[in-house]
């Protein structure tokens, strides 16, 4: 009877189980249905991610390199360079006072500051960048648990603060900061490649599985119109200057007149771009290229382009007399000569020679603000020049609605206005030029990694005063270094053509000028008849030296002995 029963219940079973079974089966091939063709693009993208590896690969920076006339090659001012940064993984370091120790000793670390880092609770901490070969060879040796090196990649500039102001730096996120590195950091920086690789499920590469790459796209290379050996030596004669008078700092500028191309740019003071990150912030100022992004009132210089204008207009010729009483009152204003004196009959020649503010006073009348102003525009003032270097500044001409007869007659002889050492040079390259503006550039050249070049052509902005007027002015300024303030800038062999000027500063805040200080200026190119070369050299606050002759000439009196002779440019006068 019990068998009977048990055989009743099996047979029950059967079907009972059969249906689970089919409902299981039903359920999975629907599940598979799901994941196979419902899910399928979902699940296939997962799998890539899974089975590939991305990498980027980054391009290599663009160089930089200057010009070496005597060797007729490049020479390399910005490069890269890899070196090693030691790291830590704290929770794998096994033995801390060991460690500390060693790294202390051969990192020359303070061993608090190595316990502090080892004692924190992140997977990863870096303790030093840019190890030397030593310092990274003693490390990879030691082999201590939890202390690695990594490569890192550098900006490197060979010459260390040679050329500074207008190379600029790489700061630590790879991105060009001031200077050549900011303006063209685009062209330079190039663009990153990638690669794609099969890997396992541990992340490990397949040796011989599929891999997708895309090449990086170097940075393109910059070669300069500067010169190595003139960079050199301008940044010698300045920082010599700056020294000597106790100054504030200064540039000196070296240009071709012809062309526009910039030979030398130095400003003091400098820094070292490899080093950029031991500048402290409030010394930041030291990063600027003051030659073109700083603006000053340039004083006297600036009585080249008032006379310039005048013989351009026909108002003038070298000869014109005019009489100086000492002084002339506009406005309720009295405006006088630098020695307090009155000359009497003078030509205009001798009003350059003595710097006369009556002088050229007396110019600016004849023009009229109008013209005057229109002359001052055609030269460059109060617009950008448009040089391939960042941040730039136009400087400040004021109206002729902004400014009464007395803030005109100022402008005259270089107040009331504002302008770039740059500006001032390329106004004076106008007279070396035969009246012509050429528009100022520092990149001679840009090729890219496939040999392409982008070569920058020479362009002229346009014709400021005629050939003659141009001549007229090149002979009086010729005076000025022969005869007048301009002496010390004699170059034996060459006749020179120069303006001397000593600006004043204003008072923080307004208020006048400061008595105890002033900015020394002067401009100066040769050979006279048929320039090559066109120096500014400018002293900002000298101590104990009143007056730009003394200051700021000589500077460009052996600048340009340096320039003739480096170029072996033929003597075009007796030397006694």
């Amino acid at each position: 009877m019990r068998s009977y029963h048990n055989a009743v219940t099996q047979k029950q079973r059967i079907p009972f189980v059969l249906i689970i079974f089919v409902v299981l089966f039903l359920l999975i091939v629907g599940r598979l249905v799901h994941l196979q063709i419902v899910r399928h693009s979902y699940y296939t993208k997962i799998a890539s991610v899974q089975h590939w590896i991305k990498d980027t690969i980054p391009a290599k920076r663009g160089k930089i390199f200057a010009k070496d006339t005597l060797s007729n090659a490049p020479y390399l001012l910005a490069s890269n360079q890899t070196l090693d940064l030691v790291f830590a993984e704290p929770p794998k370091v096994e033995n801390k006072e060991e460690a500390t120790k060693f790294l202390a000793e051969t990192l020359s670390m303070d061993a608090k500051e190595i316990n502090d880092l080892l004692s924190q609770k992140g997977q990863y901490v870096a303790i030093k960048h840019k190890l030397t070969k030593t310092e990274a060879d003693a490390i990879s040796n030691r082999k201590l648990k939890g202390i690695s090196l990594s490569d890192e990649h550098w900006r490197y500039y060979p010459e260390g603060d040679l050329a500074a102001s207008l190379l600029g730096f790489v700061n630590a996120d790879q991105a060009g900061n001031y200077g050549l590195e900011e303006y063209f950091n685009e062209e330079l920086t190039g663009t990153a490649g990638a690669l794609k690789q099969e890997a396992d499920d541990k992340g490990i590469k397949i040796s011989f599985g599929k891999n997708v790459s895309k090449a990086p796209i170097n940075g393109d290379d910059l070669y300069l119109t500067i010169d190595r050996y003139i960079q050199g030596e301008a940044e010698k004669q300045l920082k010599e200057s700056v020294t000597k008078f106790g100054a504030a700092g200064g540039q000196v500028i070296v240009m071709d007149p012809k062309t526009g191309a910039i030979l030398a740019l130095a400003n003091s003071p400098s820094f070292d771009p490899n080093k950029y990150d031991e500048i402290k912030q409030n010394n930041y100022d030291v990063f600027k290229n003051k030659a073109v992004v700083d603006t000053y009132e340039p004083g006297s210089v600036f009585k080249v382009i008032t006379l310039a204008s005048g013989l351009d207009a026909n108002l003038i010729t070298p000869d014109t007399k005019y009489l100086d009483t000492g002084s002339i009152s506009l406005n309720g204003y009295t405006i006088m000569n630098s020695d307090k004196k009155a000359h009497g009959s003078c030509t205009m020649t001798y009003v350059l020679e003595n710097s006369l503010n009556t002088g050229s006073t007396w110019v600016q009348q004849k023009l009229g603000k109008d013209s005057f102003y229109n002359y001052v525009k055609k030269f460059g003032f109060g617009e950008l020049s448009g040089i391939d270097l960042p941040g730039e500044v136009p400087g400040r001409v004021y109206e002729p609605k902004e400014l009464n007869d007395h803030g005109y007659a100022t402008m005259s002889f270089g107040q009331s206005i504002s302008s770039t050492p740059l500006q001032m040079l390329s106004s004076f390259a106008v007279i070396a030029n035969d009246g012509k503006m050429m528009k100022p550039y520092v990149v001679d050249k840009i090729i890219d990694e496939n040999g392409k070049k982008t070569q920058t052509v020479p362009k002229e902005v346009r014709r400021v005063i005629s050939e003659k007027a141009a001549q007229d002015m090149t002979k009086m300024m010729v005076s000025v270094v022969e005869n007048g303030h301009g002496y010390q800038a004699k170059v034996a062999g060459y006749k020179v053509a120069g303006k001397t000027g000593t600006a004043q500063v204003p008072k923080e805040g307004g208020g006048g000028y400061d008595a105890a200080k002033n900015i020394g200026t002067f401009i100066g190119f040769a050979p006279a008849d048929n320039a090559r070369f066109v120096v500014l050299a400018k002293i900002d606050e000298p101590k104990g030296i009143p007056w730009a002759e003394s200051s700021a000439a000589p500077i460009v009196g052996k600048m340009l002995d340096y320039l003739l002779k480096y170029y072996q440019v033929p003597t075009t006068e007796k030397v006694n």
